[in-house]
Formats: structure tokens, sequence, C-alpha cells
């Protein structure tokens, strides 16, 4: 990014002459020969990249609402329906996320606070 700053607009990935690559262009060529020299599959698109940073996101246990913004979603409710499918065991882990509350706890607690 030093060497290499983004254009006023944003743009990160441009000519030598300051020009932001066509999409067809970028798709087919640019993109096309990082991917290879990645050594990642080929046919690997940006959106199958975007996809796999979601997935990782979550799994890893960050909310739905950081992801939205992570990917530049207004809310997480796009999340939620591309992604949701990709959040393993979300019941498990509420179900342990309870029972280590009231283990902590020593028992359940009720909603002002006794036990």
């Amino acid at each position: 990014m030093a060497e290499f700053p983004p254009l006023e607009d944003g743009s990160l990935f441009y000519t030598r002459f300051g020009h932001v690559y066509s999409h067809a262009y970028y798709g087919s060529q640019i993109f096309k020969d990082a991917v290879k020299a990645a050594g990642l599959p080929d046919g690997t698109s940006s959106h199958d990249l975007r996809h796999h940073y979601a997935w990782v996101l979550l799994a890893a246990g960050e909310s739905v609402v950081a992801v939205a913004e992570r990917l530049g979603h207004e809310n997480a409710s796009l999340v939620l329906s591309t992604y949701g499918h990709l959040m393993p065991d979300r019941e498990d882990h509420t179900r342990h996320a309870v029972d280590a509350a009231w283990a902590a706890a020593d028992g359940p607690q009720t909603a002002q606070g006794g036990g």
C-alpha cells in the first residue's frame, strides 16, 4: 500500500498510468495470474475468497454483525441469509455458553440476580 497507494476514488488495482483495470481484464488476466502465483485452485474467483473470508470469521466465532461490517454490508441480515449455513455447531456453541455461565455462577440466576 505504501508503494502503490489507492487512487483518489479508493481503487486499489490500476495500471501504471493510473487507470482502473476493466472488470473483464482484471478477472481474466490479473486475478487469474494472482490465483496461480498463490497456488490456489484454478477457477478461484474473488467471490470465492470473499466467501472463504466470511466463513473463516464465522467459524472463529466472530459475530454476524462484525462479519457484515467487514464485508461492507449495511446490516447482518444478508450475512445470515448468505453465510448462516457456514456457522458450524452453533447449537452446541450456545448450549456450552449457557452451561459455562451457569457453572460459573454455581447455578442458574434469576433476572434480578438472585439464586
